[in-house]
């Protein structure tokens, strides 16, 4: 067959659009420059939907969360004698799972008490539940580690409550950054706390006490409550304070279900450049003094297991739309 003859400028032509073609496919592949990321967050469950204790026994669940596509779990720190550390990291290391500390100061260990002793017995706890996390294998000890929940007096806090609280997490916080844990202080509605109810009082609280290892953390379940929009709060607060966050639904059902305005949300989450843990928090609703406690009279979800994988596929496909 005769070679067929192709003129330089023909050949020029037909180089000339290939490397353009493949310059496009290259581009196409690419954000463009200045693009926001896409959100990238770890997803967590907060335990207290299946136990109010958890123990040795508990351990199990965690394998349990981490089938349904969690990235951790977050281990409630009430009665600190029932924890289990050795038995919580050898579960977290063989299901290849992160963990966080959800963490509540108890009667006796007020850290804005008038009473110097007391004082001293919160900062004391707050130690010790840096301490576990860090034997567990965590990086995150969040709640409101300020004040008992559901301690009120009635009254507005005080200077002096403040200046006894900063003094109180500034120790903690000393004691974190030599153990390499963060600290996230979590402002709660003014029916279970008058101490900090705002992003705003929790950030004041933050800068007072001037460590890199005392963050915020938002709980949408509070937010909704407190703040006049949830996602000015996050913009607000900003990726260089918020340390942790709650993804709960208004009544503490399962996520989507509810008035929190999710996708305004998540938008705010991304515009911040948040990278951390969003945890889905509720509580067991079987279990009666843990309804007594969180105020739960009613049936709010199916079941534990439903809020878990409906919640957590919610969330996911908000964030990929954000």
């Amino acid at each position: 067959m005769p070679k067929k003859d192709v003129s330089r400028r023909a050949f020029l032509r037909q180089a000339a659009t290939a490397s353009g073609a493949a310059v496009l496919a290259g581009c196409a592949s690419q954000a463009p420059e200045g693009a926001p990321k896409p959100l990238n967050v770890r997803y967590g469950l907060n335990l207290l939907v299946y136990t109010a204790a958890f123990t040795k026994n508990e351990v199990g669940l965690i394998s349990k969360v981490a089938a349904f596509g969690y990235d951790g779990v977050e281990i409630p720190f009430n009665d600190l004698g029932l924890l289990d550390a050795p038995a919580t990291r050898q579960a977290l290391e063989k299901a290849g799972v992160g963990m966080t500390a959800c963490c509540v100061m108890m009667p006796g260990t007020n850290p804005c008490s008038p009473d110097a002793a007391e004082r001293k017995r919160g900062v004391d706890r707050l130690r010790q539940m840096i301490d576990i996390t860090g034997e567990m294998g965590g990086a995150v000890v969040a709640g409101p580690l300020y004040s008992p929940c559901g301690y009120l007096t009635r009254k507005a806090v005080t200077a002096d409550e403040l200046k006894w609280c900063a003094e109180g997490l500034r120790a903690a916080a000393e004691h974190a950054e030599k153990a390499k844990i963060l600290l996230a202080i979590e402002p709660l509605n003014r029916f279970e706390t008058y101490v900090i109810n705002t992003d705003a009082d929790a950030v004041r609280i933050c800068k007072e006490v001037g460590s890199d290892y005392l963050k915020v953390q938002i709980d949408t379940f509070h937010a909704n409550i407190e703040e006049k929009d949830t996602a000015k709060a996050i913009l607000a607060t900003g990726k260089p304070y918020l340390g942790h966050f709650h993804a709960s639904e208004n009544d503490r059902g399962i996520p989507g279900t509810g008035q929190v305005r999710w996708k305004e949300v998540f938008a705010a989450l991304k515009a911040i450049g948040y990278d951390r843990w969003v945890t889905i928090e509720s509580f067991a609703t079987g279990i009666l003094d843990l309804c007594a406690a969180a105020c739960i009279w009613r049936p709010i979800y199916g079941s534990a297991d439903e809020l878990a994988t409906k919640g957590l596929e919610f969330l996911k496909e908000t964030a990929r739309s954000a």
